[in-house]
């Protein structure tokens, strides 16, 4: 198994993307910290990874919070002793037209989808440099490389993780921390499901994928998962 013996962070492991994150790294044998506000949505994914025998620990937190990203990394040690991996899937989706994007959803995201996957990454990168060791991957969007109308500062937010996770490479890498940003394409989630109820849109996003239709959040997670492991170790 990919992850065996190995213990991982997710965040925003209650729902989406996520969530399935989570469920693939313990069929890979992980334990696995599940973290995120939605403490009774990441308690059903714990509840599913101990059915499979791995362990989970719930994590309450504010990604955008310093102190919040610091609990997580004393509540992971102290449960499993260390962190060999970590994803950052935490955001949300405030869809706008540029000239009625408000203040307070720019903020929102940048503060839960950039700051918030800097300051968990920054906490768990502090964690593993002392190890030696460890990955971190960062789930971005197509978004963040293609502009498209009505994104809001969703696109910004997810340029900026793709730089963010460079920059991990660049600094930690020859110190064994490899970071990795996954650039999600069209994938349907509970996040995305609105989008997709217009049959327009959802015909429109099957059609520019080769393969005439949009992800399952399970095979994202799979790219997840082995960017984790150590059948990635050159990734960076």
């Amino acid at each position: 198994m990919l992850l065996d013996g190995k213990n991982v962070v997710v965040t925003g492991g209650a729902s989406g993307i996520g969530r399935e994150c989570c469920l693939v790294a313990a069929r890979e044998g992980a334990n696995v910290v599940v973290a995120d506000l939605d403490v009774k949505g990441a308690e059903a994914t714990a509840k599913d990874i101990l059915e499979m025998g791995r362990r989970a620990l719930v994590v309450e937190m504010d990604t955008s919070k310093a102190t919040d990203a610091d609990k997580l990394v004393k509540e992971s040690v102290a449960a499993f002793g260390s962190i060999h991996g970590l994803v950052c899937g935490a955001i949300k989706l405030v869809p706008s037209k540029l000239e009625d994007l408000s203040e307070e959803a720019w903020d929102k995201l940048h503060n839960v989808g950039l700051k918030g996957y800097f300051l968990c990454a920054q906490a768990i990168g502090r964690h593993m440099l002392e190890r030696g060791s460890g990955s971190i991957v960062l789930i971005s969007s197509v978004g963040g490389v293609q502009a498209y109308p009505l994104a809001g500062a969703y696109s910004i937010v997810k340029a900026g993780e793709i730089m963010l996770a460079k920059l991990i490479g660049v600094e930690w890498g020859s110190r064994g921390v490899r970071g990795n940003a996954v650039v999600a394409g069209q994938c349907r989630t509970a996040m995305t499901e609105a989008m997709f109820q217009d049959p327009e849109i959802a015909k429109g996003r099957a059609g520019v994928v080769p393969m005439n239709r949009v992800a399952l959040a399970s095979e994202i997670a799979d790219a997840c998962v082995f960017l984790m492991s150590d059948r990635s170790s050159y990734v960076n």
